[in-house]
């Protein structure tokens, strides 16, 4: 009878281990782990997470925490939470939008997502919420997305450069020894201006300003959780700009806690300073280098492989747009008139790239003129692919003449009124007026201002 109680008893506990594993985070759980991390690290001056609103999406229900003014579409729960069904139009990725006029923090917890632990998605959570304290307090702390468009990442020398740099920071972090780690900071800010020295300054303020934004928003994540950044073994690729930014960003901060322990008062008093340039001043003028440099193997291995990389950038931004081209599946073609272009609403600049020709989105864009919007949105039963191009030299910022959207299924066309068009696919939904529409050869082709 013993054995028989003792067997029901590992069966009872496999099952709750089991039942853990597979059990997913709840946006209540979320929350609740963001209060505690908002006071248990005092990660900015002036900056109170528990004063930001949060919008948490966990595939079936959108919960707002925080909220004055919730609306309509929220039901209460409690003092603090409103919730309602579906995902709110305003939480589609991590990031901050306006709920009801108020600046939202935006958090995704559906799909895998929904399976992190509450801490690291309530980091998640404070990330998003100091971009809405930067909007509020910081506004010139934002770089200018479409110039990464055109950065130049087919350039061997600067991504040499690039990743040495980054090297002499992870190397800066990874000693236990300050004099070391100063030694090695020097060296990564010298490898940066000898790299910025060489670029045009709108790449170069692209990154300081990103830095800012993103790498302090990365820093207050991080900083929560007692984690530094990681960095990954082979620096990142050519064209990961600003996915960089999310480790160089905090390594530059980090460092400024070892050297300037009142860095985020002075930088809140002057925001107008970038975190290598704080860095710079706090060590000095004092060139110690000589200790730590790279050995010369170190140096040709770094060129030899930005030369090959280099290299690949351009190779696989012609065998993106074949690829695009010869991809299964029905398309939703929108062509617009010069008079008639199509400019840009938003966009994901971590998931956009330069193909030949254009632009590859592959989770969210929009575009919108005074006849109406076309907008994607990858996701559950979604996948979703648009490409885009134009008149100007700027492969968007100059208006979009063509979007060219690949859904897996024959779309649903509405014609209403006079030249009135709707197409709907799962994650695609263009309205337009004063258009045509027809079908050809698997495609749905709205022509816009013709």
């Amino acid at each position: 009878m013993r054995r028989k109680h003792l067997l029901l008893l590992a069966v009872a506990a496999v099952a709750l281990v089991a039942a853990a594993a597979f059990a997913r985070t709840t946006a209540p759980e979320i929350e609740k782990q963001l209060q505690q991390l908002a006071v248990n690290r005092d990660g900015w001056p002036g900056f109170d997470p528990l004063r930001i609103p949060l919008a948490v999406y966990d595939g079936a229900k959108t919960y707002l925490f925080r909220h004055p003014s919730p609306g309509p579409d929220f039901t209460r729960l409690d003092p603090g939470t409103h919730v309602m069904s579906g995902r709110h139009p305003a939480v589609n990725s991590n990031t901050s939008a306006e709920i009801g006029g108020v600046a939202t923090a935006t958090l995704m917890a559906d799909g895998k997502k929904g399976d992190q632990p509450a801490d690291e998605l309530a980091a998640v959570a404070l990330h998003e919420s100091f971009h809405v304290y930067q909007r509020a307090h910081h506004k010139g702390w934002s770089g200018n997305e479409g110039d990464m468009l055109l950065y130049p990442f087919d350039h061997a020398a600067t991504l040499a450069l690039r990743r040495m740099e980054t090297e002499a920071l992870r190397r800066a972090l990874a000693t236990k020894s300050k004099a070391e780690t100063e030694c090695w900071a020097r060296r990564a800010l010298s490898l940066r201006y000898t790299r910025f020295a060489g670029m045009d300054s709108a790449y170069s303020r692209y990154e300081r300003l990103t830095e800012l934004n993103e790498g302090l928003a990365t820093y207050v994540e991080l900083y929560a959780l007692w984690r530094k950044p990681e960095f990954p073994k082979d620096e990142f690729a050519a064209e990961a700009i600003r996915q960089r930014v999310y480790t160089v960003g905090p390594a530059w901060a980090y460092l400024l806690d070892l050297f300037y322990s009142e860095w985020k008062q002075a930088l809140e008093k002057n925001d107008r300073q970038s975190l290598d340039g704080m860095l710079a001043e706090s060590l000095g003028s004092d060139d110690r280098t000589g200790g730590c440099d790279f050995t010369r193997e170190e140096k040709f291995a770094f060129t030899a492989r930005a030369q090959k990389d280099a290299g690949a950038v351009i190779a696989k931004r012609k065998e993106r747009r074949e690829k695009f081209d010869a991809r299964d599946g029905w398309r939703i073609v929108v062509e617009s008139s010069a008079k008639h272009l199509l400019w840009p609403n938003g966009f994901d600049p971590l998931n956009v790239e330069l193909v030949d020709g254009g632009l590859l989105h592959t989770r969210f864009a929009s575009l919108k003129n005074d006849d109406g919007s076309v907008e994607v949105l990858d996701g559950e039963g979604a996948d979703i692919t648009m490409f885009t191009s134009g008149p100007g030299p700027h492969p968007l910022f100059n208006g979009v003449s063509r979007a060219e959207i690949i859904v897996a299924a024959k779309p649903h066309v509405n014609i209403w009124g006079e030249h009135r068009v709707e197409v709907k696919a799962p994650g695609v939904k263009v309205r337009l007026e004063h258009a045509d529409v027809h079908e050809k050869e698997r495609a749905v082709i709205v022509r816009l201002g013709h």
